[in-house]
């Protein structure tokens, strides 16, 4: 009874497979968005930052180093995440993505106005952006007059040297975690290549059910010894191994066309797509079931995918997203999912580190995929 089961599922799996390779638009919707979402995202997307997270580790303890937080704090750009008291600690929140700046303030900054600042570049116009607000705060507050005196061993030291340079008193050094040479392209199309998968698994989801109910196909599919589930089962899978597949190709694509080199596992980088693309799939299966025919289909899957990446903080970060609406984030598993495939990718991280953000798609596997089962068997009574 089970082999028979599994016999028809991979009958069903082999039609959809076949219809999507066959049909010109099933074609087209394979191949054309891997080139088209390349060139606008990797290209064409700024980003505009607000309450930036930090983290501080700060050694000196020095009325200069109070001041100068005190003064990135009162700016409106920064917010500190997390207050560290030894290295560890401090590498440690940066790793795990705490904040997309951390400040260390070495033991003697009082004397070396010397200030350390790790920028997390996997999203290199934050980065780029953050460092502007750091360094536009810190010129703001040597001029004020009120604080001059505290800073004024600086000056009177350097004063000939800088000033001749046209260089401020306080001097920042910088690294790009992640990113070392700060190419914008690197967050981008590493996310797109959990965005395009979301992208396409609901879409062609979406399609199943309205294209055979436009050819006039459904009802013979009815017809067959297939129950609810196993079509439902047959009609999932390939959507899912197509997504897996472009977002393979976009894998691929990222390393040996635009260098962009892989640290993590290419294993664990396809467990993660794999089962993201089963998370989401219900999404599209719940429209198909839904909708009259192919144009109803994609209209919605579109309404439908657009926030989510929009709301993935892929094209803006959870930063910028004002804290009362920050909750649709929270709820989105392709915020999770991109997380972790750039952890794994631009990082290097492995399995245990990103195991928490995978717990995400089997909540909304569990949520979506009996929705979408209990809408289809509604449908075709």
């Amino acid at each position: 009874m089970m082999f028979a089961s599994l016999l028809r599922i991979f009958a069903l799996m082999v039609k959809e497979l076949r219809v999507l390779w066959e049909d010109p638009g099933s074609r087209r919707v394979l191949i054309v968005p891997i080139i088209v979402q390349c060139l606008i995202f990797g290209y064409g997307v700024t980003f505009n930052l607000e309450r930036v997270p930090y983290v501080l580790f700060d050694e000196s303890a020095s009325p200069q180093s109070a001041q100068l937080v005190m003064a990135l704090e009162g700016s409106g750009y920064f917010r500190r995440e997390q207050t560290c008291f030894d290295e560890r600690c401090f590498l440690q929140a940066m790793d795990r993505g705490a904040g997309l700046v951390g400040l260390h303030f070495a033991p003697d900054f009082a004397v070396s106005a010397e200030l350390n600042v790790i920028a997390d570049a996997r999203n290199t116009t934050s980065a780029n952006t953050a460092a502007a607000y750091l360094t536009e705060a810190a010129s703001l507050l040597l001029q004020r007059s009120d604080v001059q005196p505290l800073f004024a061993p600086w000056f009177a030291e350097a004063e000939a040297e800088r000033q001749a340079a046209g260089q401020p008193a306080l001097s920042f050094t910088y690294r790009y975690y992640y990113n070392e040479n700060n190419i914008t392209r690197f967050g981008i199309l590493t996310g797109m290549i959990l965005g395009l998968s979301a992208i396409q698994v609901i879409i062609l989801a979406a399609l199943t059910v309205a294209r055979e109910r436009e050819d006039g196909t459904f009802d013979m599919l009815l017809m067959t010894p297939a129950n609810s589930l196993e079509i439902l089962i047959g009609k999932a899978l390939p959507p899912a191994m197509a997504a897996t597949g472009q977002s393979l190709i976009l894998t691929a694509i990222c390393t040996f066309w635009f260098d962009i080199p892989c640290r993590g596992s290419l294993l664990l980088l396809l467990l993660v797509i794999a089962l993201f693309s089963l998370a989401v799939v219900g999404i599209g299966l719940a429209i198909s079931a839904v909708v009259s025919n192919a144009q109803q289909a994609a209209t919605t899957a579109f309404l439908t995918v657009l926030p989510c990446v929009i709301l993935s903080g892929m094209l803006t970060p959870d930063s910028a997203v004002a804290p009362w609406f920050r909750f649709v984030l929270y709820i989105n598993p392709l915020y999770y999912g991109i997380q972790a495939v750039q952890r794994i990718y631009l990082e290097g991280a492995g399995f245990f580190d990103i195991w928490h953000l995978l717990l995400p798609f089997g909540v909304f596997g569990l949520i979506t995929m009996p929705a979408a089962m209990y809408l289809f068997r509604h449908r075709l009574t």
